[in-house]
């Protein structure tokens, strides 16, 4: 299983410098980043693929995204999330 994001924000720098920090939590959440994407033709977007070991903890780590980690630290302004099976 896989877990889509994509990541509105006010600066790519600053989202990406919260994001690096907090590769011990997506860890304890059994997430794997497997590749980040910047939207083409924006400055502000970008794309985010993660492997998933547990949906559960995946799910509440995203949810967790949008508020306590992102939108304070890292100047989000949108995000959402798609849970994806390998066909």
């Amino acid at each position: 299983m896989q877990m889509l994001c994509r990541i509105a924000f006010e600066d790519f720098d600053r989202w990406k410098s919260a994001f690096d920090d907090d590769d011990e939590r997506r860890g304890q959440a059994g997430l794997t980043v497997l590749q980040i994407w910047r939207e083409a033709g924006t400055t502000d977007t970008a794309w985010v693929l993660f492997g998933v070991n547990d949906p559960k903890k995946a799910r509440a780590y995203a949810d967790g995204l949008r508020t306590d980690l992102m939108e304070g630290r890292a100047g989000v302004t949108t995000s959402e999330t798609h849970m994806l099976d390998t066909l």
